[in-house]
């Protein structure tokens, strides 16, 4: 299992380094099959020093990706928060989908092989004189609608593409203002 901590606007001693390694290794005990575990911690600027500190963390379960982020005033109670947050959603994920069964889980996204951990599964920033000003790029496999919302839920967006598993076409499930969920399934005219 590949961990990263990684501190953006802020220089960080080696005390505080350590503290946020031991809080992350607590996630190990809670699924065995756990490919990577990346902690973004970052400090806002801000006149208010209501939430000075952001913690986001996000697990690789065999492809599957797991989100969680906390602000918070101090740094510890950060990354604590995220810890937290992180356990509570890798709970609901052993609820929903069977592991540590002594079997690998099958996964439900091909994790993108590279030296570098990323969150989104392969993202490419790209100088292109177009209005388009990322790209970013993934390797599914085929998965259900359920799959896809569970997925979409988990990582903590709004929408989410994918290969439908019954006809193998590109479909995109999304939350609606009123929390429900909605599928797009486009037609070729």
């Amino acid at each position: 299992m590949e961990t990263q901590i990684l501190f953006k606007n802020m220089e960080i001693d080696e005390e505080m380094k350590e503290y946020a390694s031991k809080k992350l290794s607590r996630l190990q005990r809670y699924l065995n099959n756990i490919k990577t575990i990346k902690m973004e911690i970052s400090e806002e600027k801000s006149k208010s020093r209501k939430h000075a500190f952001n913690t986001q963390v996000t697990i690789n379960v065999n492809g599957f990706l797991i989100r969680g982020e906390r602000k918070d005033a101090t740094l510890r109670a950060c990354i604590d928060g995220a810890v937290e947050t992180m356990e509570r959603l890798v709970n609901k994920y052993k609820s929903k989908y069977e592991v540590n069964k002594g079997r690998q889980n099958r996964s439900i996204r091909i994790p993108e092989v590279s030296d570098e951990l990323d969150t989104e599964g392969g993202k490419e920033d790209v100088a292109d004189p177009a209005d388009v000003v990322k790209i970013k790029r993934f390797h599914i496999k085929p998965m259900t609608v359920e799959q896809a919302i569970d997925q979409m839920e988990f990582i903590g967006h709004d929408f989410f593409i994918f290969i439908n598993a019954e006809d193998k076409s590109f479909n995109i499930v999304y939350r609606r203002k009123n929390g429900q969920f909605g599928l797009i399934i486009p037609e070729i005219s």
